[in-house]
């Protein structure tokens, strides 16, 4: 099998998104750590998980596609329910793409975002600390950390503001003068802390953090100069605006103006937004970006033929290593049979070393020699060339070699009749 060929045939991706399940439903398709662990261990094959509030995403490099039938079953075991009907499945260069699209803010809500960039690097590095990863997942990752970065620096797909947060505090802009307003942030998680820090860079000061942990809300409230209070939500009706981020098992009616970026949303009301319509505000933009997808479609497409080269290159180090190890093995046994005969016969040492090093390197050249053997047989001297060259030896006279080729071309063509 061609390299191009088993690549499309051992990459796979299932995928959970908020285009194809809502973001309703996302947060019932999150994996614990020790799910993914166990999940790993009964499929026994590469993996890694990118779960963000737009997505649950599993990427597998596997020897049968039997492992993905095996994977889907198992996490409709995990949820209690059949999951598996609503997972989208890309199997090769299409799933690769789409992680390549991912990882350059493509496919995000916000198009352009970098947050998902960290985002990739962060599943690569948790599925190396899992264990759930390896060489083929490691490097497809890497490789999309690479393009996600480029996309950025040689298109404007990135410029200005694109990010989720961004568009969450441009929408409260919209509906108040958050500058004058007492606005409260539910949460002192990634996003929470997100949200802080970008209202700090607008200048605005009258914000108070609220959070389950009290102890993280007053560290972020010192770092940013901010007030804190403790966790309770009936306290929302001190504020004009509130951006949530939390976790909460019951729903919250409110008529205060709350920008909702929880996962499931927890506030309802004429006045709460929510991730699906700050979707729409993202949507809205586009058109304008339409050059700078292009461009960065481009850029993605040029990379698979990189990536190519990386999985090439594995497998030329996989070869290297196995006959490497396979001479070493012959190099250990002959020096130990060597020293069996020096110590046995001490004056015959130069005699004992000459016969090693023969045996060595008849052992180690052996089974290609009876194949050198065959082609001679047969006739198939361009194979008899790529033996020879590399060893740089000279060549059989080109006239032959193509004589004999479209005789292998017939004599093949011949069989498969």
């Amino acid at each position: 099998m061609s390299i191009t060929n088993e690549i499309n045939e051992k990459y796979y991706a299932i995928l959970y998104t908020y285009k194809t399940v809502g973001f309703s439903n996302l947060s019932s398709h999150y994996l614990r750590d020790n799910e993914v662990q166990l999940l790993h261990n009964i499929v026994s094959t590469e993996m890694a998980i990118i779960q963000t509030c737009n997505r649950v995403e599993l990427y597998l490099y596997v020897d049968d596609y039997s492992k993905v039938e095996t994977l889907l079953h198992f996490l409709d075991n995990i949820h209690k329910k059949e999951i598996s009907k609503d997972a989208t499945i890309l199997k090769g260069y299409d799933a690769i793409k789409h992680l390549f699209k991912v990882a350059s803010g493509l496919d995000s809500l916000s198009i352009g975002e970098y947050e998902i960039l960290g985002q990739v690097k962060l599943s690569l590095d948790n599925a190396k600390k899992l264990g759930i990863s390896g060489k083929y997942i490691n490097t497809l990752f890497e490789r999309a950390i690479k393009i996600g970065r480029k996309v950025r620096k040689e298109t404007n797909i990135s410029r200005g503001k694109v990010g989720l947060y961004s568009l969450a505090i441009d929408l409260a802009k919209t509906k108040i003068d958050i500058s004058n307003a007492k606005i409260l942030v539910i949460g002192a998680g990634n996003i929470g802390s997100k949200i802080i820090s970008m209202l700090k860079s607008e200048n605005i000061n009258n914000i108070t953090i609220m959070n389950r942990t009290i102890e993280k809300a007053k560290e972020l409230a010192e770092k940013y100069g901010y007030s804190y209070t403790s966790f309770d939500l009936s306290k929302i009706n001190d504020y004009d605006v509130i951006f949530s981020a939390i976790f909460y098992p019951s729903k919250i009616s409110t008529n205060k103006l709350v920008i909702d970026l929880s996962y499931p949303s927890v506030f309802q009301g004429n006045n709460v937004y929510r991730l699906e319509d700050l979707q729409f505000i993202s949507s809205q933009s586009l058109e304008k970006r339409s050059k700078e997808i292009t461009d960065a479609e481009k850029i993605i497409e040029e990379s698979i033929d990189e990536f190519i080269i990386d999985y090439g290159n594995i497998k030329y180090n996989e070869i290297v290593s196995d006959i490497m190890n396979k001479i070493d093995e012959i190099r250990k046994e002959e020096i130990q049979r060597a020293l069996k005969e020096i110590n046995s016969n001490e004056d015959d040492i130069n005699e004992i070393l000459d016969a090693m090093t023969k045996s060595m390197i008849k052992k180690i050249f052996s089974p290609m020699l009876l194949k050198i053997k065959d082609y001679i047989r047969e006739d198939e001297k361009n194979y008899i060339n790529l033996v020879l060259e590399l060893f740089n030896y000279d060549k059989l006279p080109s006239n032959e070699t193509k004589t004999i080729k479209k005789e292998q071309i017939n004599k093949r063509s011949n069989s498969g009749n």
